[in-house]
Order: structure tokens, then C-alpha cells, then sequence
């Protein structure tokens, strides 16, 4: 060890030693930032970058030892082969490509072996460069030495190319310091390996020493030069990169209509709030779903909806604070985040984004009004989970869009019950009508007048073990959001062809047909199917299907009410009045009875408005030549009117409840009779 600092500072001149230290040192830096673009690239890419860093690499150990090779000052005389000494930059650049593709491999176990291999092409390069260096006299080596150099220079490579491919800054650094050791270690202990035995034959022939310091400056000039120019691109490369990726990463993160963070960057965003609660005590998650945002979109189409998310975006942006995020998660539904430490921040806040909807959205060709129903839970009263937060805030907007408020609904643990209880009656529901749990009530029909009964309206009741009788308002809408309504009605359709067939008095029975039921293709050979099997007659069944239930799709559910005409069955149009089409319904397709919604009858006997629009439904009625049935009759005073206006039956709990029982004809037409005539009041005739 003592011969190697002996003559590096004996026979070395320092100042170029020093350039030939800052040589390896920036060089091996720059290869290093470029062994960092070849383990992040692939394909040509790749292989350019090796090459780059092949040549970066030769380039930087050849000028270390020239530049080293300069600063030895030997008492002889010195000269150089061209030839070789272009050889040996040859052989660094060479034997240095496999190692550094070799150590930038998948494999981070291969990174010492591409070390060991880098660290050959750096002896190699050594010792064909000292084979350029002819001087007059004998060179006698000292072989342990040039076997440590060697060692060196492959330790410390592996070492350096191990310590690169860590991620950290830090350990790149100590991999550019250990690079730059192998190169100066080889060199100076190699140096250390040669004697001299001057001859001094020619002794003005050789380089000078003024010649030598030059040749150095300028090949240091050169090197650093290059090796800037290789660190360059790798920095523009880098930088372009993670340009890149600043764009993609924002493009992935954020909504491309309206530049909001979408629902991956908000639910970064609330587990980070989560994990340090956004620096405050408390967060809130807010959840909005717009409403009549769709009649936007189907009334001017989806390029004004379009602009109405971007504008109804651009105020969003304007309102917020720190600690608050509104994100859009798709489609009309956005998300919020604040965190807060008072109270009268989140007050503030919702006050606020109330705010945004109070101002119409107006453009050149439109203008709208948006609402949103708001729902939202907070952290940590309602949980710290992000999926539980996330639900639960779902909860309280959904009950916010059921009750048609604009005011934001806060979650409590009942909605939860709520949706545990739906979820469960939805389950049971599958396997009722699997098994055909239900059983069907009749409610009478009456003819004014005479009291005679005109037939009977089948209603489906589900017989629960634990809840009893659920009545169809509560698992009706169920079923048709299960997409289980069809099955359901092709059982009522079946059974009351089956309960009516066994009548003795030959009524006609009504059911109800879903909307959805209505666009079965299968619906005509349903009930073809129960008349049969039944063996009624299809006079006998009255199907009753309401105005929204063509509207869906008017051609189809016209074709089918004549396929359903042509079976001999009769069609009635139930709660007229409150659909979408009222007259235009009845203009294009003949039905055999009218069913005035029972909203018609409820206010008769006190509002004169209510009594002018019955009597001219009835009067439409009967100019078209169908009869009007009005439903929702209870009290005795309904009747009179409804008999007055000229409806010609009538239905309703005054006549007669829903029962498995059908009610005695002759109790009907007293009923009818005593209420009509108005001598008995309500509690004798209910």
C-alpha cells in the first residue's frame, strides 16, 4: 500500500492527478444517470441507451488513465502508439456494453456479475493502454500488484452497479463514488505493479513534459466535454419522462370533459385524509347525484349536457378552500372531501356548494336549472374505513333523492337497517316467488245504478311467515327493480284464471299488467297459455295496464294490446288522468273501460275544481263510447257525485275491501242502493 501512495505522489504529477480524480468522478456520475434510463426503458430504446452508456463509460475510464498516464513523470524517455492507444478506448467501450446490459437486467442478482464484467473492461482498457506507453528502458511488473489493481477495479464495480440499481439517490451516489474508486484504484495500484530500468539511449527523443501536461488538459477537456454532452441527454430523456408521466399520471387521475379529479385520484385522495385526517380533527365525504340534469340531456342533447357539467365544474373550482376536493365519479355523480376542526367549516362549505346550484346554467342556445340531492357521513363518527365511508355517504344521498330534497341529508344508523331490511326482503322475494308464496284478494266492481256487480279486481298479497300479510305497495317496485316482476305476473296472471274459472256466478276477473310485463314477447303465449289450462274464457279476463306502460314503447305495446284483443280479451285503461298521454292514448287504441284514478274522487265533496274535472273525463268517456269506472269510492257522498257525473261502475272500499272471499251480490247492491239514495250514513254502509 505504501509503494502505491509512494508513487502517486512522488512520480505523479498532482494537478493532473486531480484532473484525472474529477474525470472518473463526473464520468462515472454520468454513467450512472444513464444506467438509471436503461433499467427504466425497453425494446431499441434500451439497446440505444446501452450503447450510450457503453461508450460513456470506455469513454470516461480512457480518459481517467490517459489524463493519469500524462501525469507520471519517469525519468526516461516517453512516447506513445497511436494505434493502441485508440485499441485500448476501443476495448473500455466494448467489454463495457455486456456488463452494463448485464447489470441492468430484470435480475437484480445479475447486477454484481455486470459489475465483475465492467470491471474486466477497465483492466482490460489499463493494461492495453500501458502497452501504448513506450519508454526507453526495461519494465519489470510486480504481478501481486497487478492482480490486486484487478481485483479492485472488479470489487468495486460490482459493488458500484449493486448500489445503483437500489432506488434511493443516495445509494446512486455511493454507486458513482465506487465506479469512480475501481477506475483510480486499478490505475494508481497498477502504476505501483511497474519498475523502470532507464536506458536513456535517445534522450531528446520522447515527449516533453510541457507536451504531456497539454496533451492532458486537452483530453480532459474532450472527455468532460462528451461526458457532459451523454449526462445531457440523460437528463433531457429524464425529464421528458417524467414530463410524460406528469401528463399521463393527470390524465389518469383526472375527469378529460371536466378537468376534476376523477373517482381513482378521490379515492387517493380520501385514504391519505384518512391516514392523517388531512391535518384536522374531522372530514367529511360528500356525495351529489344532479337532478334534472337528464331532461337536459334528452330535451337539447348530450352536447349541452356536456356544457352544463363543464360550467356547473368551472363553479365548483371557484368555491373551494384549503382542505376541500370535489371530484366528478362519473356520469351526473360528484364526490366531496373537506376536512375540518369547527363545525361552521363544513356549514360553510355546504353552504357554499348550495350556492352553485342556485344561479341558472344559461347558454347561447339554452338555459337550465340544476339541483342536486346531497348526502354525507363523517369521519371518524361514521367510520374511518374509505369503502364504509363511501357507502354510507351513497346512503344518505340516495335518501336525500328519495325524499326530493335539495338540502343535504346527513347518513344515520337507520338507513343502514333500512338497506339490510330492503336486501333481505329482496332475498326472500326470490325465493317467494320461486315457490309462489302469495296469494291473490279480490276487490269488487259495482254498476251504478243497480248495484249489480261487474267483476272483480284480482290483487296480489304476499303471506310472509315472519312479517305477515305485506301489502303490493311494498314489494311490487321491488320485484320490478329485481327484474323478477315478469315471473311474479305471470303467476297472478295463472292463478286467477284458475280461481276465477271456479266461480259460480261467471265474473269477469281484472289483473293488472306490469309496464314490463307488457314488452314480454313471450306475453301472448302467457296468457293463451292460463286461458286454456284454465279452461275460462277469454271474455272473462280484463287486463288493466296503465298509460306509461305503452308510452316505453308505444309501436310494440300497440301491436301487443291487439295480439291481446285478438284473444278475446278485454283491456282497461287504469288511473286514467295522471299518466303521460292521456287523450292520445285513447285516440289510438279502442279500450274496453275506463279506471278514473282515484285522485279524481277523493276531494268530490268539497272542491267544485275536482267535481269539473270528473264530470269531463266522464263526458270524454262517453263521447269515445267507454265506459268510466272511478276508483277510490269510501264514502257515500263519492258515489252520489260519481252517479250524478255519469260514471258507470264503481270501485272502492265503500262496496267492498280486498278478501279472499268474494262478497254476496245481494250486500252489494244494498250498499249501493242505501248510499246512493243517501239515507244511511258511512259506518252502516263500510
Amino acid at each position: 500500500m505504501m509503494d502505491v501512495i509512494t508513487c502517486l505522489v512522488q512520480e505523479h504529477d498532482l494537478r493532473l492527478v486531480g484532473l484525472a480524480v474529477l474525470v472518473s468522478i463526473l464520468g462515472s456520475a454520468a454513467t450512472m444517470q444513464l444506467f438509471v434510463r436503461i433499467m427504466g426503458s425497453r425494446g431499441g430504446s434500451r439497446a440505444g441507451w446501452i450503447a450510450l452508456g457503453a461508450v460513456g463509460t470506455g469513454t470516461m475510464v480512457w480518459c481517467t488513465h490517459f489524463v493519469a498516464m500524462m501525469a507520471f513523470r519517469s525519468d526516461a524517455p516517453v512516447t506513445l502508439d497511436t494505434d493502441l492507444t485508440l485499441v485500448s478506448l476501443g476495448v473500455a467501450i466494448l467489454f463495457a456494453a455486456p456488463g452494463i446490459a448485464l447489470a441492468a437486467s430484470r435480475r437484480r442478482r445479475a447486477a454484481p456479475a455486470g459489475g465483475v464484467v465492467v470491471g474486466c473492461a477497465i483492466s482490460a482498457m489499463h493494461y492495453t493502454g500501458m502497452a501504448a506507453y513506450r519508454i526507453d528502458g526495461f519494465i519489470e511488473w510486480h504481478w501481486p500488484y497487478v492482480v490486486a489493481s484487478m481485483l479492485f477495479s472488479v470489487l468495486l464495480s460490482a459493488l458500484a452497479f449493486s448500489s445503483a440499481r437500489k432506488d434511493g439517490v443516495t445509494d446512486r451516489i455511493v454507486g458513482s463514488l465506487l465506479l469512480g474508486a475501481a477506475v483510480a484504484a486499478l490505475h494508481f495500484t497498477g502504476m505501483a505493479a511497474m519498475t523502470i530500468r532507464v536506458l536513456a539511449l535517445n534522450p531528446n527523443h520522447g515527449l516533453s513534459s510541457a507536451t504531456m501536461t497539454a496533451l492532458a488538459v486537452a483530453t480532459t477537456c474532450a472527455g468532460l466535454l462528451f461526458i457532459g454532452c451523454v449526462a445531457i441527454s440523460a437528463l433531457i430523456d429524464g425529464q421528458t419522462q417524467s414530463e410524460a408521466y406528469s401528463r399521463m399520471r393527470r390524465m389518469a387521475l383526472h375527469d378529460g370533459l371536466t378537468d376534476l379529479p376523477n373517482r381513482m385520484c378521490f379515492g387517493e385522495d380520501l385514504a391519505s385524509r384518512l391516514l392523517r385526517r388531512g391535518g384536522a380533527s374531522y372530514m367529511a365525504v360528500v356525495m351529489l347525484d344532479l337532478s334534472r340534469f337528464k331532461a337536459v340531456n334528452d330535451t337539447y342533447g348530450h352536447q349541452a349536457g356536456d356544457q352544463v357539467l363543464v360550467s356547473l365544474a368551472a363553479r365548483m373550482r371557484e368555491i373551494l378552500r384549503p382542505g376541500e376536493c370535489i371530484a366528478r365519479l362519473g356520469g351526473d355523480e360528484f364526490g366531496a372531501l373537506i376536512s375540518y376542526d369547527d363545525p361552521d367549516k363544513l356549514t360553510a362549505f355546504l353552504d357554499r356548494l348550495a350556492g352553485i346550484f342556485a344561479e341558472r346554467f344559461t347558454f347561447e342556445r339554452f338555459s337550465a336549472s340544476i339541483c342536486a340531492n346531497i348526502g354525507l357521513t363523517l369521519a371518524p363518527r361514521d367510520g374511518i374505513d374509505a369503502d364504509l365511508l363511501l357507502a354510507r355517504a351513497d346512503l344518505a344521498m340516495y335518501r336525500a333523492k328519495s325524499e326530493r330534497s335539495d338540502k343535504p341529508c346527513f347518513y344515520d344508523a337507520t338507513m343502514d337497517e333500512a338497506v339490510r331490511d330492503r336486501r333481505e326482503l329482496a332475498n326472500e322475494l326470490r325465493d317467494a316467488i320461486e315457490h309462489g308464496a302469495f296469494e291473490l284478494h279480490y276487490q269488487v266492481q259495482a254498476a251504478i245504478g243497480t248495484g249489480e256487480i261487474t267483476g272483480y279486481e284480482a290483487l296480489v298479497r304476499w303471506r310472509h311467515e315472519e312479517r305477515g300479510l305485506i301489502p303490493p305497495g311494498s314489494f311490487i317496485p321491488l320485484a320490478e327493480e329485481l327484474g323478477e316482476i315478469i315471473p311474479l305476473s305471470r303467476w297472478i296472471i295463472r292463478q286467477a284464471c284458475f280461481e276465477a274459472a271456479l266461480w259460480p256466478n261467471r265474473h269477469p276477473v281484472a289483473v293488472n299488467l306490469s309496464p314490463l310485463h307488457l314488452s314480454d314477447p313471450e306475453l301472448i303465449e302467457t296468457i293463451r297459455d292460463a286461458l286454456t289450462n284454465s279452461g275460462l274464457a277469454p271474455e272473462r279476463l280484463t287486463l288493466e295496464l296503465t298509460e306509461s306502460a305503452i308510452i316505453h314503447d308505444r309501436h310494440y305495446a300497440l301491436d301487443q294490446l291487439r295480439a291481446l284483443k285478438a284473444l278475446g280479451c278485454r283491456l282497461a285503461l287504469d288511473d286514467f288522468g295522471v299518466g303521460y298521454s292521456s287523450l292520445d292514448v285513447l285516440r289510438s287504441f279502442s279500450f274496453d273501460k275506463i279506471k278514473l284514478d282515484a285522485s279524481f274522487v277523493t276531494d268530490v265533496a268539497d272542491n267544485k275544481q275536482a267535481v269539473a274535472l270528473l264530470r269531463s273525463v266522464v263526458a270524454l268517456g262517453t263521447t269515445l263510447d267507454i265506459p268510466v269506472l272511478a276508483e277510490g269510492i269510501e264514502e257515500p257522498v263519492q258515489l252520489r257525485i260519481a252517479t250524478q257525473e255519469g260514471c258507470s261502475a264503481i270501485q272502492g272500499y265503500l262496496i267492498g275491501k280486498p278478501s279472499r272471499q268474494l262478497i254476496e251480490p245481494a250486500l252489494v247492491r244494498s250498499i249501493v242502493k242505501v248510499a246512493a239514495g243517501g239515507t244511511a250514513d258511512v259506518s252502516l254502509v263500510a
